[in-house]
């Protein structure tokens, strides 16, 4: 049997079945014509005889004995009221029944009907922008009785969040099957039931969840060299335990869907860069090559799974890039006092960046000693006058550059080479 909740009695009134007192006209025992109809909450059960006769009206429902509703008396009226919930309202849609009113040694059926209300069902909810949580109830029941005398009466929803220490927010009602949510800033659990004249529902339970997400990443790294970002997860859930509503922790951070996100200035746009799932612990990492300098940030999927937690994003980081050195030598490396030596570059990007030669003096000063400008990334210093006996350390110094996409790449040092000279 159903049973109604405090609110749904609210709505709909007490339990009990109420003849109305007023007098039929009389005209044969048989009773005919039943008749139902929702009258302020309840069903109005009224039939027409020939004879006025005491009269016993029941609910009929197949492979169940008669549930007597109410009698009347041959002076009272054709008529009953019956609270929705003495007809036994039930979570079966293909569950149908009839009102029977005997009397004078007759009876009379009503047109079948049902007495459905929705039972358990699957909440389905979204993030949208704005962090809007977007809610919808789906109900895949077919009407058995379409059209029956008691289908007037229109399915309300009623939304509600719960929140810390129980703190309930009841939303408006609604008659569409679905509503949204603004960013209530705080964890919390969406609730939604539904009323109608046969009672009230509780659909299902919807958890709201927020988040804060990390992210750590170097500051520079070499043109085309792999830039490493790792960072972690955070989740707060609403859980409840009876009576009891706590702001908790939420353990369950696997598998949350990550996106690093780059742009190539300050007021160009965020596009995406890669997609991660964290591990068990809320953990995650991405590893890509540096295009040249960029801002980046990880954003935290609002919608994964039927999860729905509000989005988080990390502060920004500016990864720079530095020219990348791919070889940087002397053609030969040990030479003859008065042989000229010739340095040879290859750097990434492959680009006319113009490069000078540096050799580091007894007192460890770096000091310059050529120059060249690189066609596509290469070039040679080109030979030059060192006149010096002894092992000594070069670098070349590459001046920074502009990719063809547009991000910059800083001006950077090789390593130190060395070049031998010997008598």
């Amino acid at each position: 049997m159903f049973t109604k909740s405090l609110t749904a009695m609210a709505l709909f009134g007490s339990l009990a079945a109420t003849a109305v007192a007023a007098h039929a006209t009389p005209a044969s025992a048989e009773a005919a014509g039943v008749k139902l109809a929702w009258s302020g909450g309840k069903v109005q059960v009224t039939w027409t005889e020939d004879t006025a006769a005491a009269n016993t009206i029941s609910l009929v429902r197949p492979g169940t004995a008669d549930k007597q509703l109410g009698t009347t008396t041959a002076a009272g009226a054709n008529q009953l009221l019956v609270d929705p919930a003495v007809l036994e309202p039930t979570h079966d849609p293909a569950a149908t029944a009839k009102i029977r009113v005997t009397g004078g040694g007759a009876d009379a059926l009503s047109a079948a009907f049902d007495r459905y209300v929705r039972g358990e069902s699957a909440i389905a909810a979204d993030l949208a922008a704005g962090q809007v949580v977007n809610w919808s109830a789906f109900d895949y029941s077919a009407d058995t009785t379409p059209n029956d005398p008691l289908d007037l009466d229109q399915l309300r929803y009623l939304p509600q969040l719960v929140q810390d220490q129980c703190k309930v927010v009841q939303l408006p009602v609604r008659t569409a099957s679905n509503g949204t949510i603004g960013n209530q800033g705080q964890p919390l659990n969406l609730k939604v039931y539904t009323a109608s004249n046969w009672g009230e529902s509780h659909l299902g339970v919807k958890p709201v969840r927020t988040s804060t997400l990390t992210m750590s990443a170097p500051s520079s790294t070499a043109f085309g060299s792999t830039i490493s970002f790792t960072g972690g997860i955070s989740l707060r859930q609403i859980k409840e335990s009876g009576s009891t509503c706590v702001n908790a922790d939420d353990p369950a951070k696997a598998r949350i869907q990550i996106v690093l996100q780059a742009r190539n200035s300050a007021t160009s746009p965020w596009y995406a860069v890669g997609v991660a799932n964290t591990d068990a612990q809320g953990k995650y990492s991405f590893s890509v090559p540096n295009p040249g300098a960029r801002e980046y940030r990880t954003a935290l999927n609002g919608s994964l799974n039927g999860d729905v937690q509000y989005q988080s994003i990390t502060a920004s980081k500016v990864v720079r890039a530095t020219t990348r050195a791919m070889s940087a030598k002397f053609v030969a490396p040990v030479i003859t006092l008065g042989q000229k030596p010739n340095a040879y570059l290859w750097v990434n990007p492959a680009l006319s960046q113009t490069a000078a030669l540096q050799y580091q003096t007894a007192n460890g000063d770096w000091q310059g000693i050529t120059s060249t400008t690189l066609s596509g990334g290469k070039g040679y210093s080109g030979e030059f006058n060192f006149n010096r006996r002894g092992v000594y350390s070069f670098r070349w110094w590459v001046s920074g550059s502009t990719t063809g996409t547009g991000p910059p790449v800083d001006a950077s040092y090789t390593n130190t080479f060395t070049l031998t000279t010997v008598s």
